[in-house]
């Protein structure tokens, strides 16, 4: 941490003037009038203190005491938002190099001491965001960055020998507080999974995945997960599907699923253990127009107080791409079973299922119609063997299937885009 502070280049601001010299100072680029210093000195950006030893003294004075708490207090503030760095610089000639070597070292052991260490020490709080928590504050605990410097004032130019335009440096020592929240807690101040933008592919599944949707916390030192691992079990072919038939669980509404994929993630967020999260995970499927005009749509687990039911997530088509698609967003509670489906009422049971005779027939489901079970199927065979499945049911299942030689090429490297159709 190395500041080279030109002095010539700044104004002073100067309050409790002591011995000519010693003082608390503001850089600013103009005077700071007499009515503006109180605001300047809330949680300044960078602000100095000045301190005047008498000649061959290597202790600062009792006097100077009161200066010394009084930056200690602004700087090491827990309330301040301010995170300082510190550089202690003695200004001397080469004849007493060794004293203003101890001059700085006195000041050095004064915030040292303050805090009972060996070293500057700093507790403060520290607001962060936590996708998970929202915005909370932590106390932190550093060790406050210092550089030491004695300067030799017959080897400088004038303009580094004053303070402002008439304070002399020689034989002082210059404390300088600058607010530098890396340096002082590092670069790596948030935790992000994933750590970077993200595509998981499965063969017509993409998990679409910005940098942290998972979890995210900013602006703090917190030990970060592991990397998290995910991966994508497809159950698209609608003929398995068929033949052993179910809908998606819901307490009041009827819907037909055309099938499945389970997420896996080998880390997992409980629906009740975070507040704030967002949909901010995208899966998309490949699709037909007749899938899309017949009105099919993305359902995942949506948590109540009851427990969980499957409720269709906003689902787009995406246009642009050689392969036609449609696309849902999640959130990290929701690494389960997603489903392609579409609610029905009651009434339109019939446009889309057939009857069935018995709850033991193959792919049969039981729905209650009017307060009576009733039995229902997706297909039924012909004189030789083959499904059949009615008109509108049909419009939902991919049947046609080709190799989609473009899907690898279909994403892109994008998450939405405002040409974009909602689904109704």
């Amino acid at each position: 941490m190395k500041h080279i502070i030109v002095f010539s280049f700044y104004l002073w601001a100067m309050v409790g003037v002591f011995a000519q010299t010693s003082g608390l100072h503001i850089p600013s680029d103009k005077p700071i009038k007499p009515r503006d210093l109180a605001k300047a000195w809330t949680n300044p950006e960078v602000f100095c203190l000045l301190l005047h030893f008498d000649n061959g003294d290597s202790a600062y004075r009792e006097a100077d005491l009161d200066l010394l708490d009084s930056a200690y207090q602004i700087a090491f503030d827990r309330n301040n938002p301010r995170l300082y760095t510190m550089t202690i610089e003695g200004y001397g000639n080469r004849n007493n190099q060794s004293v203003m070597k101890a001059r700085v070292e006195s000041v050095y052991r004064y915030f040292a001491m303050r805090g009972h260490e060996t070293m500057p020490v700093r507790f403060a709080y520290n607001p962060i965001h936590c996708s998970c928590h929202g915005d909370t504050m932590e106390l932190i605990r550093f060790e406050v960055p210092t550089d030491k410097e004695v300067y030799d004032c017959d080897s400088l130019p004038p303009s580094r020998l004053l303070l402002g335009k008439d304070i002399s440096l020689q034989g002082t020592v210059l404390v300088t507080f600058r607010h530098d929240p890396m340096e002082c807690i590092g670069g790596e101040n948030g935790c992000f999974l994933p750590s970077q933008d993200s595509n998981i592919r499965a063969y017509y599944t993409q998990l679409i995945l910005k940098k942290g949707s998972i979890y995210a916390v900013y602006n703090t030192k917190d030990e970060c997960p592991p990397p998290v691992e995910l991966s994508i079990d497809e159950h698209l072919d609608h003929q398995q599907l068929v033949n052993r038939y179910f809908l998606v669980p819901h307490r009041r509404q009827i819907i037909l699923p055309i099938g499945y994929v389970v997420l896996h993630s080998s880390f997992n967020r409980k629906p009740d253990e975070c507040r704030y999260l967002t949909d901010s995970i995208y899966i998309r499927f490949p699709v037909t127009e007749e899938q899309v005009e017949a009105g099919l749509k993305i359902f995942a687990k949506k948590y109540t107080a009851k427990g969980y039911e499957f409720k269709s997530v906003p689902t787009k088509k995406i246009k642009g791409g050689p392969v036609l698609m449609i696309q849902g967003a999640l959130n990290p509670t929701q690494f389960d079973t997603v489903f392609l489906a579409k609610r029905i009422e009651v009434d339109e049971i019939t446009k889309y299922l057939y009857r069935a005779d018995s709850p033991t027939e193959q792919g049969a489901v039981t729905i209650n119609v009017k307060g009576e079970e009733q039995y229902f199927k997706p297909f039924r065979t012909n004189g030789k063997g083959q499904y059949e499945y009615k008109k509108n049911f049909r419009a939902l299942l991919r049947i046609v299937e080709v190799e989609d030689d473009d899907l690898e090429s279909s994403a892109g490297d994008r998450f939405r885009n405002d040409g974009d159709e909602e689904i109704e």
